[in-house]
């Protein structure tokens, strides 16, 4: 693969940086120019997590609490074309579910109203072509920053640029500038500095996204149903009733959590339709739904509208997965949300059967409206001129705990493939691994083409795919899982990245960066 040389690593490192300021705001040129920490941005070193917070008595934490009414996350929509925000990342304690635990977590505030910290923080609602303005107050005790997940914009600067380092007790202005064509749907967001995303994002660090106008390409009776943003994560507690930051065991026994709440109940009438806003916004875990006796109809994938809705009993979501839901149910009823066994390889987390929450249908039967048939198209790259085709291989070492990408774990100084704008490429993933890896892609989402060699009909671009695990015959022929993927490089140029997002091999090696020119750069 094409390696830059070192002057245009550091030079496309030096255009990744923003500037950083103290608690107590920006302060003149030359305060600003020291307190920006990005230039050397430390994702090649270890990272000391924030010192533990005081144990918490069971008799204050208490216990966990089900079968509560669901609560929606609260919801800050965007004004006239601007939505400002402002993040508080914090170690506090907060109740999941009646149980008060030691997490760490967002605090929002947004045109004078406050938003305590919370598990399920605020969803931002945005439009398309909108300015979303975050300001990330860093009060965790150790460096963060901000990944909006899916978003079609610039990784530079201060937009979507992963490579921010915000020291506590530091502030960062990030500024969204969304594309009047961005896809409507499903986006989310949480912190993305290496190596402390798991024990981030683990602790709590994430929320959704929405971009509003899904509904316009639903018949007109659709367009005003109900629709419900449901967060999937999990929680686990020590001794002290702490969120732990550090030996994350994914295949533990584990608290799935929908919007914070364990189990909780929801309302359906039966004939209504509602749309849910489904998103594994956890660090590590896998979630197989079912809904028992209902179907999904799926409209949107990873923030992108599909073609043709696509009728399932099924949602297999890896973490980082959304998927937009339309839910109808004719009879009465209690219809439990579900997720069903599943292992991730013969390396990887074995779950059991798990109630989510039950869907309480109230009324009498009723037929429910006739779902659309077609949505809207997608840029099918099934036919585009392909300008260069990639391997990308997985590996890992179980007793190290460290994950590959062609044999090397993540450099912050490395960049791995430089595509250039305007430009299709096509990328053969191979998984040498006995466990299923998901690669999330930044920027520009990705078609997928095949599967172990069976070829895909897309439905949509997605950002977030499963790579199977590697299999041996009976002869002992051992085959690696592969996927066949393309993407096309629009318009934005600038250092990114791929990786698993099973946050504990991103932690532990498995990321790698592109950086995207313009023809003729280099």
């Amino acid at each position: 693969m094409h390696a830059l040389n070192k002057s245009v690593v550091a030079g496309a490192i030096a255009l990744l940086m923003g500037v950083a300021w103290g608690a107590d705001g920006p302060g003149d040129a030359a305060a600003v120019q020291s307190g920006a920490v990005h230039a050397g941005h430390r994702m090649d070193a270890e990272v000391a997590p924030a010192a533990p917070p005081p144990r918490i008595p069971n008799s204050v934490s208490g216990d966990i609490l089900t079968g509560l009414p669901l609560a929606e996350p609260p919801v800050i929509r965007s004004r006239q074309g601007v939505l400002k925000v402002e993040l508080t990342a914090m170690a506090t304690p907060v109740r999941i579910s009646g149980k008060l635990v030691n997490a760490r977590v967002y605090a929002a505030s947004a045109y004078g109203q406050s938003y305590p910290p919370a598990f399920a923080p605020p969803t931002l609602v945005v439009d398309p072509g909108d300015n979303l303005q975050v300001t990330l107050n860093n009060q965790l005790g150790e460096p963060t920053n901000l990944h909006t997940h899916g978003f079609f914009v610039s990784p530079m600067g201060n937009q979507d640029n992963i490579f921010v380092d915000l020291p506590s007790g530091s502030k960062f202005l990030y500024s969204y500038d969304l594309p009047k064509g961005i896809s409507p749907g499903s986006y989310w967001y949480h912190p993305h500095l290496h190596p402390l995303v798991e024990e981030q994002v683990f602790g709590g660090l994430s929320g959704f996204i929405y971009v509003r106008g899904q509904e316009s390409f639903l018949p007109q009776d659709l367009q005003d149903i109900k629709q419900r943003f449901l967060q999937l994560k999990d929680f686990q507690y020590d001794g002290g009733n702490t969120i732990p930051a550090t030996n994350i065991d994914s295949n533990a026994a584990t608290h799935r959590t929908v919007n914070g709440l364990v189990q909780p109940t929801l309302a359906l009438r039966a004939g209504e339709t509602q749309l849910w806003h489904l998103g594994n916004l956890g660090a590590d875990i896998w979630y197989t739904l079912e809904l028992s006796g209902l179907s999904f109809t799926v409209i949107g994938e990873d923030g992108n509208i599909l073609g043709r809705p696509w009728t399932t009993t099924q949602l297999l979501m890896p973490p980082a997965k959304r998927f937009d839901v339309l839910v109808q149910a004719r009879t009465p009823g209690s219809y439990s949300l579900l997720t069903a066994p599943m292992d991730t390889g013969p390396a990887g987390d074995t779950y059991p059967l798990a109630l989510l929450a039950t869907l309480n249908v109230t009324g009498k039967v009723a037929e429910p409206t006739a779902l659309p048939k077609r949505l809207k198209g997608f840029d099918d790259l099934s036919d585009a001129a392909i300008a260069k085709q990639r391997v990308f291989v997985l590996s890992e070492n179980q007793n190290t705990n460290r994950f590959f990408i062609n044999h090397r774990t993540f450099g912050a100084n490395r960049v791995d493939a430089t595509p250039e704008t305007g430009t299709v490429e096509e990328w053969v993933f191979q998984n040498n691994t006995d466990e299923l890896h998901p690669i999330h892609f930044h920027v520009n989402d990705i078609q997928v083409v095949s599967v172990n060699g069976v070829p895909q009909q897309a439905r949509s671009l997605v950002d977030t795919v499963p790579i199977p695990y590697a299999t041996t015959d009976a002869a002992g022929h051992r085959t690696p899982g592969e996927v066949v993927i393309r993407t096309r490089f629009s318009r934005f140029v600038g250092p990114y990245v791929f990786h698993c997002h099973i946050l504990a091999h991103e932690d532990n090696g498995m990321m790698s960066i592109i950086n995207v020119t313009s023809p003729g750069s280099e």
